[in-house]
């Protein structure tokens, strides 16, 4: 097969989903020629010792041989495969990865949480306006959230903490009920893992709060659907949707709320709890949201490396 040297690919196999975005630089910017999503749910298939049932990783290998198939234009070179927080947690990651490899026919990185901040930081700022700008950075994966500050290409701070949609949503809304008292469990969860990281974050100053990622966009576009804002998720707009989402009382229920997918509301309520929990803690007026996160910041990287006079 012919390879594209202006074509650029990153890949994720996150503990919600797994993605992949192809890139093309067309006129010395980047243009999305291709990009997937398959539902995997990594972290809801690993046992308390780590192991991944048979289920979930045929599942996870289904999803890389479609991926093969649409990488396979693009340069080796300028390719990046990443493993999140999920495969962190496999027990068996070297096998894991090691078959997942060979199916794809690219390495497959397992990648810090350090390392998972940066290229956040590296896709937000590569498509933001306002150079210069400290910002405070929340990305809430499947099985962990990222709370960064970031100043242009740099991170002056950052923290990965084990909380996610996919693991909050199992651990306290069990078979998709959702109750007050699961809600406020799940907030109290939340907000304790956020105290044993103030200290670090408490002296901070950022100019703009950016959300990014599934549970932040989802829930924008589901506070968009309902009439109750359009620009940025407040604590008022937040709580609108939260009450809603408590009045509903399960996860099958969750259809009140206009284009809301199926596979994206059996995670959203442990997502909810977070994000709220963060925007307290943090005292979050107005958070806006970025198109573009890690799987772009891993492109903005690659070309950056290789010296491609490409821009974002």
């Amino acid at each position: 097969m012919v390879t594209d040297h202006t074509l650029f690919a990153a890949a994720d196999l996150g503990s919600n989903s797994f993605h992949m975005i192809v890139t093309k630089c067309d006129g010395g910017r980047f243009v999305v020629v291709d990009r997937a999503r398959s539902v995997v749910r990594l972290a809801a298939g690993i046992d308390e010792r780590g192991r991944l049932e048979p289920f979930t990783r045929q599942r996870a290998f289904e999803a890389l041989r479609s991926f093969k198939v649409r990488l396979g234009k693009v340069p080796h070179c300028n390719v990046r495969v990443v493993g999140t927080s999920g495969v962190r947690r496999l027990d068996d990651k070297g096998s894991f990865v090691t078959v997942a490899s060979e199916i794809l026919g690219l390495p497959i990185e397992i990648i810090t949480g350090d390392e998972e901040a940066r290229l956040i930081n590296l896709g937000v700022a590569g498509t933001a306006k306002d150079r210069g700008v400290v910002r405070l950075i929340v990305d809430i994966g499947g099985g962990s959230t990222e709370i960064i500050i970031g100043k242009e290409r740099t991170v002056l701070l950052a923290e990965s903490l084990p909380m996610g949609c996919v693991i909050f949503t199992n651990h306290f809304f069990r078979e998709g009920k959702i109750s007050p008292v699961f809600f406020q469990q799940a907030e109290e969860a939340a907000a304790n893992t956020l105290e044993s990281i103030w200290d670090k974050f408490r002296s901070a100053r950022w100019f703009d709060v950016i959300g990014t990622s599934g549970t932040i966009k989802t829930a924008r576009k589901v506070i968009a659907s309902q009439g109750w804002g359009d620009k940025e998720i407040t604590i008022e707009t937040l709580d609108k949707v939260i009450g809603a989402m408590l009045g509903a009382g399960h996860v099958d229920r969750l259809h009140i709320f206009n284009g809301l997918p199926h596979d994206r509301a059996a995670v959203f309520p442990g997502g909810l709890a977070i994000l709220s929990s963060v925007m307290k803690r943090f005292a979050v007026q107005g958070m806006r949201i970025s198109k573009t996160a890690m799987r772009e910041g891993i492109i903005f990287d690659l070309a950056r490396k290789s010296d491609f006079s490409c821009n974002p």
